[in-house]
């Protein structure tokens, strides 16, 4: 081989080096990674139905602690210190996924006829009750602990209304391994379970 086909020779190799090269620094598409979870009614405990008919209760929008809103998990370091959890997210707006959980579990242990959510309305006659719950902390420790603390008020729908019930719920055996969001999702469920049975006591009380 001459020197002229030599040189030929090693420029074809070189550019196609080089070809497969820029082809190589082409990005490719990444799977998406981030995942969703919501909140599931537990039933935690057996029903509290008062006695006589089970009565009908408006519960207003749950009010959430501002850093609580963010659509990430949350994973609390320390007392000033939380990490968002940016791949594990709520499936729904969290004060509407406890809403629903009390609901649900209300209603299924029989301690009420029916929850009315925030702006709908009774069909069969006024509420009894007007249900309030205002939810403090809502995340996971880096330590493994659960932090839930809900405070929650029942008054009268009468005029003026009165306050018939109140509590606060703040549950300290739930744990989770500090990796596994489904894990910590499924002990925030048995949490917004323990507010439930805590309310479902308060309605029975009331004797409505």
């Amino acid at each position: 081989m001459n020197a002229r086909a030599k040189f030929c020779l090693g420029l074809l190799v070189v550019t196609g080096g080089l070809l497969l090269s820029s082809c190589s620094l082409v990005p490719q598409a990444q799977p998406d990674p981030t995942r969703f979870f919501v909140l599931s009614a537990m039933m935690s405990a057996p029903p509290q139905a008062p006695a006589g008919k089970a009565p009908v209760v408006h519960l207003r929008q749950v009010e959430l602690a501002s850093y609580i809103k963010a659509k990430p998990i949350i994973v609390r370091r320390g007392e000033h210190e939380i990490e968002f959890r940016e791949f594990a997210r709520w499936g729904e707006p969290l004060e509407l996924g406890i809403g629903r959980v009390l609901r649900e579990d209300l209603v299924g242990r029989g301690a009420a006829g029916a929850v009315l959510a925030a702006g709908v309305r009774a069909t069969e006659g006024d509420p009894d009750f007007t249900l309030v719950v205002r939810v403090l902390a809502c995340e996971g420790g880096a330590n493994g602990a659960v932090h839930f603390r809900a405070v929650w008020e029942l008054a009268t729908t009468g005029s003026p209304p009165k306050v018939v019930a109140r509590g606060e719920v703040q549950p300290g055996d739930l744990r989770w391994d500090g990796k596994s969001e489904a894990a910590l999702v499924a002990q925030l469920s048995k949490a917004v379970g323990a507010l439930t049975d805590d309310v479902a006591g308060g309605i029975a009380r009331s004797g409505k």
